[in-house]
């Protein structure tokens, strides 16, 4: 399968592989933010899907365990942890429920 461009995913059509609750809301958000050309952080995140931090971060790692997105951890920033959609783990998606 080809690698997936993020311009030409449906992030609604994706999000749904992810349930319904804080994952789905998670990983749209990203999806979309991704697509805009924004960085996404752990606080940006919460702040943009307007779930409590524990909420959007317990969600994160549910993804991050599922391979579908990478948290680059910030020692200095634990906030300023940046969120990377893995276009892999976008492509397997298709195939199995993450979360």
């Amino acid at each position: 399968m080809p690698p997936l461009d993020i311009a030409g995913i449906d992030c609604s059509a994706i999000a749904d592989f992810a349930g319904d609750g804080a994952c789905r809301i998670v990983l749209e958000s990203i999806c979309n933010r991704s697509q805009s050309g924004l960085e996404t952080t752990v606080w940006e995140l919460h702040q943009a899907t307007g779930l409590p931090l524990h909420e959007a971060f317990a969600a994160l790692r549910t993804l991050e365990y599922g391979k579908v997105i990478a948290i680059n951890d910030n020692p200095s920033d634990p906030f300023g942890a940046k969120i990377q959609l893995l276009l892999e783990g976008l492509s397997a998606v298709t195939r199995r429920n993450v979360a």
